[in-house]
Formats: C-alpha cells, structure tokens, sequence
C-alpha cells in the first residue's frame, strides 16, 4: 500500500468532512463569535477597573458593566457547548461515513488478498483505526481555527491596549512552534509503533480464540500464553513511549508559560509603581489576555498531538481504501439464465510465481451433466472451484460458460447462477433463517417446501425455535452434519444452474451422509452439477469422472470404464475403500 504524506491525509479528510458543509459552517460561525467574545471580556474588565471604579467612580455604571460581563461568560459557555457538540457531531457522522466506504471497499476485495492479510489486522483498521481518526475532527479543523482565531484577536487586543507588554508576550509563540514541532516527530513515530502492536495483538486474539479447540487439545496453552505476552510487552512500551512524550510536553509548556506570565506581570508591576504607562486596568487584562494567549496555544499544541494519532489512523485506514484488490469486473455479459456448459481450454493456474498448481489442463461439461473431480490432496480439483467462481482469474488458457469466456460475464451476475456447498461450512451468528437468506427476503413457507423437498426439515423442526434458532459463531452449536445440510439447503434456495459440491460429505457421519446422498441426487437433477469427492463412493453414478494428479488430468470417464482401465482411479478407489 502506498505512503500517503501528511498534508495528502489533511486534505483527504477535509474534503470528506465537506460533505457536511452546513454543519461545518454553522461551527466555524459559532468558533468565530466564541472568539470574539472571549477576547472582549478582559477589555471589559479593564474598562471597569479603570473607568467604572476609580476615574468615574460610578457604580450604577459598574452594576451595568456587570451584568454585561456575565452575559458575556454565559454566551462563551453555550457558544463553547455548541462548538464541542458540532465538532464531535461532524465527527461522528464523516466516521460513520468513513466505516461505510472502508467496509464497501473490503466486501469487494478478492480472495487473494484476505490470503495474505490478517484477519485481526483488519478488524483493528476497521475499528480501533477509524475511531482515531474522530480526533482529526474533533480536535482538528475547527478547534484549531478556534484556537488561532483567538491567538489573533488576543494579540491585537493586547497591542491595543499596551505594546510593550505584548512584546513579551510575543516570545511565546516560536518557543511553542518549536516545542510542538519537536514532540510531533516523535510522537508520530511513537504513534505508529502503537497501532501496528495494536493490529499484531488483535489479530493474534482473533486468531488464537477461533482457535481456542486446536489449542487446548494440544495442550498448547501456556505457549500461546508466552506468545501473546510478548507482543503485549511490546505494546506496552509502544503506549509507553506516547505516554513518555506527552508527560515530557506538558511540563515544558507549563514552565515556559509560567516564565512569560512571571515577566509580564514583572514588567506591568514595575510600570505600574513607576507611574509609567500601564494602568491597574492593563495590568488586570493583560493577567486574563496571557491566559487567554496562552490556553489556546497549549491547545493547539495538545490538539496537533492528538491529531498525529488520528492522521496515522487515517493513514493506515485511506491506505485500504485507496488500494486496487478487487477482482477486475469489465465484463459486460449479463444472462437471465446460462444452460452450465462448462469448458477447461489448455488452463494453467499459480498462488505463487514459482509454484504451478494448474498445469494446461482442458476438460468439458455438458449442460445439465455431473462430472467428479478426484485425485490426492493438491492435485488441483478445489483450485478448479476458485477458478470457475473467479475468486482467482487464470494465468493462461480459457474457461468457457456456454462458450463465452468467464471474464466477459458480468462478475456478480456469474456468481448468482453458481451455488456453492464447501466442506468448511461457513455460517453467521444468527438464526437459521437469516444463515438461509443472507438476508434475502424469502417468505419462511418457501424455505419449508425446499427444505422438505431435499428432506432436511426434519432436523431443523426438531431444534429449539425450528428455522428461527439462534446459532452460535460459525454454527457451532450444531453438528458438522446438520452445518452441512444447511449449506445444502442455502445453494438450493438460490436455484442455480451450477452446482458445485467441494467434498461436501468428507467429514461427516453415515446418516447425515445418506440424507446428503438423496439431497444431491435431487438438486442435481437436470442441473449442471461439479463434485469434488473425496469419498468415491459417492460419485459412482457420476455422467463423467475427471481424475487429477499433479495439477494436471490423467484419466477421464465413467466409473466402471475407469475401473476397467486399472490406472490412477482404480487404484485410488480401491485405497478409498479399504
């Protein structure tokens, strides 16, 4: 993924936010009174010490003056309440904005990406990354122009009411400069050491708890225990260094702050005594001007640092969206219905550069015919699957669907004309129901008469709520039969003129495989059909076997003809039947 630079990232996110323009408007109004009037009040005061009490020494005036300057901290106190609510409201709804595009983005990746990316890693910039990037606006655009905005309406304030005084107060601003610019580098860096350990350390949990089974049998507890508690040591230090910084910063910008405010109330005090040209009424301001000065300085020096969380956020979360993963989708054929003709020409096909898996293999399904794929364990035959569904495209060759290259179809219109039932059945945290549609509307009635008709209502009527029974993740609470089934029924349910079976019945028990037997032969019926066995048993009355070995095609035929011929499947089958 490519490096974005800071200033890329700024732009990128304001562009973003501009999509609710309004509101940022409505905030930078607020953000300019709140300026305005925080900068009035110490003239007020001024006003009142030196005019109101000891030149006209008039307290009807004093009274009015008053109640002006607590009309004054009311209007800042709900101006600032309507400046902190919008910002975190802007905030909030581009975040949501910036949730929708990144998971839009990754629901269209191709699988060869989710190969080689952590799960966890992507959880972390889906969540924990997105979140930081609030602070860009919470404590970004608006509060730092709110915070500038007063920096220069208190310097003028200060040069008119004394120049001298704001002389020195002018030595804090490239003290402050230089000091946040040291800490951004830094913290930057420290930033970055933090979300990387944060993505490692998620990934590794999500990892480890799904494989929590594998673990236990294994007795392998206390090492994946040794192993997490390093990468957590690790980010412990990572969150140690930020916390080193910004515990470093505050001091230094307190004592620089406490040194101006020390000479400025010095030199007033001595022009004061002196009968020089400050008044008790300056001295009074310039007390509340330096703390009005120096606040919003701090703040935005804070907010920078805060922000740098946010950018490496973004950075981290624009770099996913920004990437090119998604299966290229030019194809402009569209088909109603395809007849499953189904052709292989001279297909070669690698994971890796160096590792060919698919070896110029040719074969030809006819249109509502069965046709088993066999061989040993990474012959080729589920890589045939991947390819047929373009979850990978091809190196070399062509794959024909009713004699029409498969990257001329429409992507996702190939796919709704293709049902897939794997032997690592994937099911939702969910009802039945809901494991069935995927979110289809598709009235319960019709999931009864097709769960009756390939005879798998049994079972489900049985458990607890019947199709509305809330599984566990990945349909744990059921059994590897009933997983299967219901796979079955949900490739069923979508009717498709393809039907790809990827050693559906491998790891199951008799009668869960007998009830998947007369499953098959009904949902094959007339219906172009691709099983991948590993029980040949079950592909005896197949219209055609395929045999592999190698990534290439050794034998083609029905299975007594196969038998017959005593090669590769003839004694596969009788390995098989021992």
């Amino acid at each position: 993924m490519k490096k974005l630079s800071t200033g890329n990232i700024i732009v990128r996110l304001f562009r973003i936010g501009m999509k609710f323009r309004g509101w940022f408007i409505s905030a930078f109004i607020i953000s300019i009174a709140f300026a305005l009037v925080g900068t009035y009040r110490p003239i007020l005061t001024k006003d009142m010490i030196d005019h109101d009490i000891i030149k006209e020494r008039d307290f009807t005036l004093l009274i009015h003056d008053i109640y002006l300057l607590i009309g004054l901290v009311i209007a800042e106190t709900v101006l600032n309440f309507g400046l902190v609510y919008l910002s975190n409201f802007i905030s909030q709804n581009v975040i949501r904005d910036i949730r929708q595009r990144l998971y839009n983005k990754l629901i269209y990746f191709k699988i060869s990406f989710f190969d080689k990316m952590a799960i966890g890693q992507l959880v972390t910039r889906a969540v924990g990354d997105v979140e930081t990037i609030a602070t860009v606006y919470t404590d970004g655009f608006l509060m730092v122009f709110g915070d500038v905005l007063r920096v220069i309406l208190v310097l003028i304030a200060m040069f008119n009411v004394n120049v001298q005084l704001s002389f020195i107060a002018l030595v804090l601003l490239p003290i402050m400069l230089l000091i946040t610019r040291f800490f951004q580098k830094r913290l930057k860096t420290a930033f970055g050491d933090e979300r990387n350990w944060t993505s490692l350390q998620n990934s590794f949990v999500q990892e480890r708890l799904s494989g929590m089974a594998l673990i236990q049998v294994f007795n392998r507890q206390q090492a994946e225990f040794n192993k997490f508690d390093e990468i957590n040591k690790h980010l412990k230090k990572a969150l140690l260094r930020t916390v080193f910084f910004f515990s470093l910063f505050f001091p230094i910008v307190e004592l620089i702050s406490s040194v101006c405010i020390g000479l400025i109330l010095f030199y007033a005090g001595y022009n004061a005594l002196t009968d020089s040209n400050a008044s008790p009424g300056d001295v009074i301001a310039f007390i509340q001007f330096v703390n009005m000065l120096i606040r919003p300085l701090r703040q935005i020096a804070d907010r920078f640092n805060n922000i740098q969380r946010g950018l490496v956020g973004a950075e981290r979360v624009l770099g996913i969206i920004d990437a090119d993963h998604a299966m290229p989708n030019q194809g402009q054929v569209i088909r109603e219905k395809v007849y499953g003709g189904i052709e292989f020409q001279e297909v070669y096909f690698s994971y890796h550069k160096k590792e060919e898996v698919l070896k110029g293999i040719g074969f030809k399904v006819n249109p509502g015919e069965s046709v088993a794929i066999v061989g040993a364990t990474g012959a080729g035959k589920s890589t045939i699957i991947s390819l047929l569904t373009r979850f990978y495209d091809i190196d070399a060759g062509k794959i024909l669907l009713d004699g029409i290259d498969l990257r001329e179809y429409e992507l996702y219109n190939l796919r709704n004309h293709i049902g897939v039932v794997s032997q690592d059945v994937f099911l939702f945290h969910g009802s039945i129901y809901e494991n069935l549609t995927l979110g289809e509307d598709i009235p319960i009635e019709k999931i009864r008469q097709a769960a009756r008709e390939i005879e798998v209502d049994e079972f489900i009527e049985r458990l607890p709520g019947g199709y509305h029974y809330v599984m566990s993740e990945r349909g744990a609470s059921i059994s590897l039969g009933q997983r299967q089934l219901l796979s079955f029924l949900r490739a069923y349910l979508t009717d498709p003129s393809i039907l790809i079976l990827d050693e559906a019945t491998s790891s199951i028990d008799n009668e869960s495989e007998k009830l998947i037997q007369r499953a098959t032969q009904k949902i094959t019926k007339n219906r172009t059909s691709i099983i991948i066995a590993h029980r040949l048993s079950t592909i005896v009355n197949a219209d055609k076997i395929i045999v592999m070995a190698h990534g290439k095609i050794v034998e083609e035929g029905k299975h007594q003809e196969l038998l017959k011929k005593k090669g590769y499947y003839a004694t596969l089958y009788k390995d098989n039947n021992k």
